[in-house]
């Protein structure tokens, strides 16, 4: 509630003081009597008045001497006085009014609307001295908070650690923190009012020039790292920034910059990038040691299996073909774990990308049961598997990931079974409207894996224990890769198991959703067609071993051949002769098997030859051969060694089919 106005009435009359409250009711003020002028004093030691009417004839202390001490006190001094006298008419004593301290003096009998008239301007002037104080104080009270609000951010920009200054629109310098002091060598009374040409270097002035008229061309914050001199003359990385100060209308009055020291994390940054260096140097060496071994090893590997088959198909006596069998076995698992390392190399490096294809899955599924089913008939067990109703037919992925999974899980599982089976289930996991998430699982009535032997697996060379290896065989890579790969298809992978109870792998794999029926190849690579005819080839081959190997697969299905033993042999055959297909290796001396594809490539491409000879590649370098690699190149498909007579026949009986 806000407090009434104060009037002031003196007079010894009370008839008098009510007849002048009578008068203020219309000002809606609260008027103050007093009969006496002491009393009139004290009063005004509690009362903050608007404004006093006092009578000049009274007992004991007339209105002048009232009037006169009220002057000498600090709180009325310039109470506004209006004297009211019935007596007292001559021009005298209405002088003496004023020069006691009176404003005005109305004698009596009153005129209301003459005393009305002057109480109101008085009125009036005491709201707007009301009015003008309180706005003094707001002033002083924003004065005092702008004052504290700059001292606080005085103190705090002499505390930041990071060069902070500011700037005149026109590019003169308007202060700066003691940081900026202390990295220069400059106070900040030396750099007021000077530009950066004045105190800086040169080349430094024109750098920070040129983010200047950055800034007033765009008028938003620009940056730069710059290297400069500290006092110490050492030499520092600056990241220096500097911020456009607006005015309201949207127009630059001037800049505020600060410069932070990054040569740590600019020296860590390059000990960062030369450990990355490092670091890919070494994987580089690592893969080109890993493909070295793999082509080193393969090519051999391609020369023993190869003529182990070539022999078992001669005259043998029992135990001949007994050792032979021995022979092929053990070059069989040293092919396969020379796959499963090599796989792996590949997964740690990151260098498995994955396909994205359409298939038929039950198709590729019937393909991994058909070739591991002579593994378990071998060992009197069954291998089976079945497919919920609400698996998609045709899905979109990379079929052959998908098997390499299935085929190491089914393969371990028929390791570790000596009686009853193995049974792979195929399941809707998941779904939405374009991806699928299948869950596979393979189950076992074999061993069984402890809780121990549990925490083994799916850890890189790692088997349940030590005469797991020995009796088995295997790297312990299998189920690594494995899990890597089913990470790869966004999945997971697992297993539950109880000792003496059998297990169950499983793991999730997703796919997108297709809507169309692609055309399989798996009866073009597998049927025979009827048709049987000759091929001229081109077998480009510098091992005399797989020479022997491949030419006597390919003479044996009725073709005719010419052997290259390097690239630039193999390109200058190629040119001058039509050959139904090229049989291409790739590391060949004198001239490898890209560059002679590439030769051959541009022959026909310069001679506008409208009839392109398929190049097949033949590698043992199992990290680069990739199928897309090769393509990329100019061949047509390509096949790993070593290779065995079904992988050449479905490579002729593809480039038959083709022609």
């Amino acid at each position: 509630m806000t407090e009434k106005t104060k009037i002031l009435i003196v007079d010894d009359k009370i008839e008098n003081l009510i007849a002048l409250e009578r008068l203020l009711v219309e000002f809606k003020v609260e008027p103050v009597r007093a009969l006496s002028g002491n009393e009139a004093l004290q009063l005004t030691l509690y009362h903050n008045f608007a404004l006093a009417l006092i009578d000049v004839q009274m007992p004991d202390m007339d209105g002048f001497e009232t009037v006169s001490l009220m002057r000498q006190n600090e709180s009325t001094r310039y109470l506004p006085i209006i004297f009211l006298s019935a007596i007292y008419r001559e021009d005298y004593y209405v002088v003496k009014g004023i020069e006691s301290g009176a404003v005005d003096f109305i004698t009596k009998p009153i005129n209301p609307d003459i005393l009305k008239g002057k109480i109101r301007v008085f009125l009036e002037l005491h709201n707007q001295k009301l009015k003008l104080e309180s706005e003094i104080s707001e002033r002083i009270r924003i004065q005092n908070s702008i004052e504290q609000s700059n001292f606080f951010l005085y103190t705090l920009l002499q505390s930041i650690p990071d060069i902070v200054f500011h700037k005149l629109k026109s590019g003169l310098y308007n202060g700066c923190n003691k940081s900026f002091e202390t990295f220069f060598g400059l106070t900040e009374n030396q750099i007021a009012g000077k530009s950066d040409w004045d105190i800086f270097p040169p080349d430094l002035a024109a750098d920070l020039e040129k983010l200047e008229f950055e800034l007033k061309e765009s008028l938003i914050t620009v940056e730069k790292e710059i290297w400069v001199k500290s006092q110490e003359k050492k030499e520092i990385l600056l990241d220096y920034r500097i911020n456009p100060i607006l005015n309201q209308s949207g127009e630059l009055t001037g800049m505020i910059g600060i410069a932070r020291d990054i040569t740590e994390r600019h020296m860590d940054k390059e000990a960062l990038q030369k450990a990355k260096d490092g670091a890919d140097a070494s994987n580089m060496a690592k893969s080109m040691f890993l493909a070295n071994m793999s082509h080193e090893i393969r090519t051999p590997m391609n020369g023993i299996i190869g003529m182990t088959d070539i022999l078992m198909e001669t005259e043998l006596s029992p135990e001949q073909i007994d050792f032979l069998q021995i022979i092929k076995l053990s070059g069989d698992n040293l092919l396969s774990i020379i796959n499963d390392i090599l796989d792996f190399s590949k997964v740690e490096s990151g260098k498995i990308t994955l396909e994205k294809i359409d298939f038929n899955l039950e198709e590729k599924i019937e393909e991994t049961i058909k070739l591991l089913n002579f593994q378990a008939q071998k060992k009197g067990l069954y291998l089976k598997c079945n497919f919920t109703s609400d698996v998609p037919a045709i899905i979109n992925g990379d079929p052959l990931r998908t098997k390499q999974i299935l085929i190491n899980l089914i393969n371990n599982a028929l390791k570790f079974t000596s009686e009853g089976g193995v049974t792979c289930k195929i399941s809707l996991f998941e779904q939405s409207s374009s991806k699928v998430k299948l869950m596979f699982r393979v189950i076992d009535t074999g061993l069984g894996i402890s809780e121990e032997g549990k925490q083994k697996l799916f850890k890189s060379f790692s088997q349940v224990n030590d005469s797991t290896t020995r009796k088995f065989g295997g790297t312990g890579l299998g189920l690594t890769i494995s899990k890597r790969l089913a990470e790869l298809m966004n999945g997971e992978i697992g297993v539950e198991s109880e000792d003496g109870n059998g297990s169950t792998f499983w793991f999730t794999a997703e796919f997108d959703r297709t809507e169309s029926i692609p055309e399989f190849s798996k009866s073009v690579i597998h049927e025979k067609i009827p048709e049987i005819r000759k091929l001229r080839i081109l077998l480009a081959e510098d091992n005399p071993v797989n020479q022997r190997v491949a030419l006597y697969y390919l003479t044996k299905l009725g073709h005719n051949v010419d052997i290259a033993e390097n690239g630039k042999e193999a390109a200058k055959l190629a040119i001058a002769n039509i050959y139904n297909i090229v049989l291409m290796d790739i590391q060949m001396p004198i001239m490898n098997g890209i560059d002679a594809t590439h030769a051959i490539r541009n022959w026909e491409k310069e001679s506008l030859s409208l009839v392109k000879m398929p190049i097949i590649a033949m590698t043992a370098d199992a990290l680069k051969g990739n199928m897309e690699n090769f393509l990329s190149e100019g061949m047509n498909g390509y096949i790993s060694k070593p290779f065995k007579l079904d992988d050449l026949e479905s490579v002729l009986t593809l480039v038959k089919l083709l022609q």
